[in-house]
Protein backbone atom coordinates (compact mmCIF):
# COMPACT_ATOMS: atom_id res chain seq x y z
CA UNK A 1 0.00 0.00 0.00
CA UNK A 2 1.69 3.76 -0.95
CA UNK A 3 1.30 6.58 0.70
CA UNK A 4 -2.46 8.30 2.22
CA UNK A 5 -3.76 4.40 1.87
CA UNK A 6 -3.81 4.07 -2.43
CA UNK A 7 -1.50 1.43 -3.81
CA UNK A 8 0.89 1.67 -5.89
CA UNK A 9 -0.99 1.12 -8.90
CA UNK A 10 -3.17 4.21 -8.15
CA UNK A 11 -0.65 6.64 -8.43
CA UNK A 12 -0.75 8.71 -11.27
CA UNK A 13 2.95 9.07 -11.77
CA UNK A 14 2.73 10.88 -14.97
CA UNK A 15 4.62 8.19 -17.14
CA UNK A 16 7.49 8.37 -14.49
CA UNK A 17 7.78 4.21 -14.19
CA UNK A 18 8.17 4.03 -17.94
CA UNK A 19 10.63 6.43 -18.26
CA UNK A 20 12.68 4.65 -15.24
CA UNK A 21 12.29 1.08 -16.91
CA UNK A 22 13.22 2.64 -20.40
CA UNK A 23 16.49 4.31 -19.03
CA UNK A 24 17.14 0.86 -17.50
CA UNK A 25 17.05 -0.83 -20.44
CA UNK A 26 19.41 2.31 -22.06
CA UNK A 27 21.79 1.33 -19.18
CA UNK A 28 22.03 -2.13 -19.69
CA UNK A 29 22.55 -1.91 -23.40
CA UNK A 30 25.56 0.62 -22.12
CA UNK A 31 26.74 -2.08 -19.87
CA UNK A 32 27.04 -4.52 -22.96
CA UNK A 33 28.35 -2.01 -25.02
CA UNK A 34 30.96 -1.25 -22.47
CA UNK A 35 31.75 -4.78 -21.90
CA UNK A 36 32.33 -5.65 -25.54
CA UNK A 37 34.74 -2.71 -26.33
CA UNK A 38 36.73 -4.09 -23.09
CA UNK A 39 36.72 -7.52 -24.49
CA UNK A 40 34.59 -9.11 -21.64
CA UNK A 41 31.76 -10.04 -23.22
CA UNK A 42 30.59 -10.90 -26.24
CA UNK A 43 28.95 -7.86 -28.55
CA UNK A 44 25.26 -7.31 -27.03
CA UNK A 45 22.60 -9.01 -28.68
CA UNK A 46 20.89 -7.46 -31.02
CA UNK A 47 17.60 -5.64 -30.70
CA UNK A 48 14.28 -7.41 -31.46
CA UNK A 49 12.32 -5.07 -33.50
CA UNK A 50 9.30 -6.21 -31.96
CA UNK A 51 10.23 -5.38 -28.59
CA UNK A 52 12.76 -3.17 -29.06
CA UNK A 53 14.40 -4.61 -26.38
CA UNK A 54 18.15 -6.51 -26.59
CA UNK A 55 17.25 -10.04 -27.42
CA UNK A 56 19.81 -12.76 -27.71
CA UNK A 57 19.09 -15.94 -29.78
CA UNK A 58 19.07 -18.14 -27.03
CA UNK A 59 16.27 -15.90 -24.64
CA UNK A 60 14.43 -16.10 -28.34
CA UNK A 61 14.61 -19.88 -28.63
CA UNK A 62 13.49 -20.53 -24.99
CA UNK A 63 10.43 -18.01 -25.02
CA UNK A 64 9.22 -19.79 -27.81
CA UNK A 65 9.65 -23.61 -26.91
CA UNK A 66 7.83 -22.42 -23.78
CA UNK A 67 10.68 -22.23 -21.49
CA UNK A 68 10.19 -18.69 -20.23
CA UNK A 69 11.66 -18.72 -16.88
CA UNK A 70 15.18 -20.22 -18.05
CA UNK A 71 14.52 -17.24 -20.94
CA UNK A 72 13.91 -14.87 -18.04
CA UNK A 73 17.07 -16.12 -16.43
CA UNK A 74 18.89 -15.51 -19.03
CA UNK A 75 17.78 -12.30 -20.10
CA UNK A 76 18.54 -10.91 -16.76
CA UNK A 77 22.16 -12.43 -16.88
CA UNK A 78 22.84 -11.02 -20.44
CA UNK A 79 20.98 -7.61 -19.89
CA UNK A 80 21.27 -6.77 -15.99
CA UNK A 81 17.52 -5.90 -16.33
CA UNK A 82 14.90 -6.64 -13.32
CA UNK A 83 12.94 -9.36 -13.21
CA UNK A 84 9.82 -7.73 -13.95
CA UNK A 85 11.24 -5.75 -17.27
CA UNK A 86 12.75 -9.36 -18.28
CA UNK A 87 9.33 -10.99 -17.38
CA UNK A 88 7.55 -8.70 -19.60
CA UNK A 89 10.16 -8.71 -22.74
CA UNK A 90 10.04 -12.33 -22.83
CA UNK A 91 5.97 -12.69 -22.35
CA UNK A 92 5.84 -10.69 -25.53
CA UNK A 93 8.57 -12.74 -27.58
CA UNK A 94 6.62 -16.00 -26.24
Amino acid sequence: MGIFGRSDDDVDDGGLRRRVEELERRVAALEWALRSAAGQAPAPPPVDDAVHEPVSAEVRQLALLGKKIEAIKVLREQTGLGLKECKDIVDRLA
